[in-house]
């Protein structure tokens, strides 16, 4: 099959980026070709500029708009002309914002390879501007019912997105597990009597840098913090030991806890987080919020956390035999995380269209 894969760059560093890849090459090595299709990205810069600049508040005032142009507009006139002139049997769309575009017409497989649900996302912000969630809602249902197959990187976010949307069994029908995955470090994780914790932030923010910090008052042993800015604020309980922004994941091996902090929302309950498989693949035993359902899924090698035992908590991990035991249940579950593995049920699917198309090519006319 002739694929494509939209994506918002093809060098995209955040953890979404990595899976693309994996994506590409999984596809490729399974027979198909595979095209990467993104914005030009000068364009993209220039759209930016105009969408955030003074004129365009100005603009946005004047007329009486409630909210700037979409980005998500943006990039589908982008995406379009590329797709019509590669006559593609499959576009897998990386994302809400980039899988719009195929609410539009195409006659070929339309996917969606979904992280998480944005319009709750942007509800969930500091100071929500509803009518933009509202707009980002709507666009988001027109994703769903325009796609042929969705692809949920967790069984959490699979059946929390069928519970809170499928009213009559069509997105039940489209909706696919397919795991958020790894490649295993060659450098792994080694014990320390006196440990060292890793909070490893995105490529775009640190998720909760106030529970992150308060984390790191009451903590017995250091917390290193890793991210695209520093965090530190006034307000924060105390000042975060902020590192910088790593490249990779060899950094990881350096430390032996990887710490998740989540807010509290009903989004974030379910929904799933690439540090798991990231600190897996180096090793690492797991600390996570206990309002965050995907850690019971790893009982071996994650344990949870509130503020109130956090202390207690990581006393009991850090002791040598539970250490090693989550130590070895981590690598072993990167190994289940690999990307053959979680990509699995992708290339299942796309498999299984292109066996119907070449049967059907086969019946007499």
């Amino acid at each position: 099959m002739k694929i494509a894969l939209l994506e918002y760059s093809a060098e995209q560093k955040s953890a979404t980026g990595v899976r693309g890849r994996a994506m590409q090459s999984y596809l490729e090595n399974s027979g198909h070709h595979v095209e990467v299709l993104a914005p030009d990205a000068a364009a993209l810069e220039r759209f930016e500029r105009q969408r955030y600049g003074l004129a365009a508040r100005l603009k946005r005032r004047l007329l009486r708009r409630q909210t700037l142009p979409h980005h998500w507009d943006f990039l589908a006139d982008q995406l379009e002309p590329q797709i019509r002139r590669g006559h593609f049997d499959a576009v897998i769309g990386r994302g809400q914002d980039m899988a719009y575009v195929l609410t539009r017409s195409f006659d070929c497989l339309k996917i969606l390879d979904m992280a998480n649900i944005l319009f709750l996302e942007a509800y969930y912000v500091w100071g929500p501007n509803l009518t933009e969630v509202e707009e980002t809602f709507a666009k988001e249902m027109s994703i769903f019912n325009s796609v042929d197959y969705i692809f949920c990187h967790h069984e959490l976010l699979t059946q929390f997105f069928i519970r809170q949307f499928d009213t009559d069994g069509k997105f039940s029908a489209k909706a696919i597990t397919a795991r958020m995955g790894c490649e295993r470090s060659s450098l792994q994780a080694q014990y320390s009597p006196r440990p060292r914790m890793v909070y490893a932030g995105s490529y775009y923010y640190i998720q909760d840098p106030y529970l992150l910090a308060s984390l790191a008052k009451i903590s017995p042993y250091p917390i290193d913090c890793f991210g695209p800015a520093n965090p530190n604020r006034l307000f924060l309980p105390t000042l975060l030991n902020y590192k910088g922004y790593a490249q990779g994941l060899d950094f990881l091996a350096d430390y032996q806890f990887g710490l998740i902090t989540v807010s509290r929302d009903l989004l974030r309950q379910h929904s799933p987080s690439t540090k798991f498989a990231y600190y897996f693949a180096c090793g690492l035993p797991v600390l996570f919020p206990e309002w965050m359902k995907e850690g019971y899924t790893y009982p071996d090698c994650a344990m949870a956390y509130n503020e109130e035992n956090f202390i207690e908590q990581v006393y009991a991990a850090a002791a040598p035999a539970t250490w090693h035991r989550m130590n070895e249940a981590a690598r072993e579950t990167a190994h289940q995380l690999s990307w053959e593995k979680v990509l699995q049920p992708v290339g299942d699917l796309l498999g299984k269209v292109r066996r119907a198309a070449e049967h059907d090519n086969d019946l007499p006319r």
